[in-house]
């Protein structure tokens, strides 16, 4: 959500604008793809709970849960955006 938000902020608030080729729906894609990056939050946990504990287990199933999650979405969204461009290039 930090990439999108701050990308939509950055193209209202400044002159910054998207190219004329992208859609928001295709900054949605990457920022959701973005979010499988998060697995360094498996350091975090190891390191804010001792080892064997049931904190540290559900820190690591919701790590990968999140990033599974994100896979799954930015391959529906930009799988959809693909075949977008896919029909415009053959229009």
């Amino acid at each position: 959500m930090g990439i999108f938000g701050s990308t939509y902020l950055l193209s209202r608030f400044t002159r910054a604008r998207l190219d004329g080729d992208l859609r928001w729906l295709d900054v949605l894609g990457l920022s959701l793809l973005a979010g499988v990056g998060f697995t360094v939050s498996l350091l975090i946990g190891e390191l804010a709970f001792e080892a064997g504990s049931p904190n540290e287990e559900q820190v690591k199933v919701g790590v990968l849960t999140g990033s599974v999650t994100a896979a799954v979405l930015a391959a529906v969204v930009l799988g959809s955006r693909n075949r977008a461009y896919r029909r415009m290039e053959r229009a």
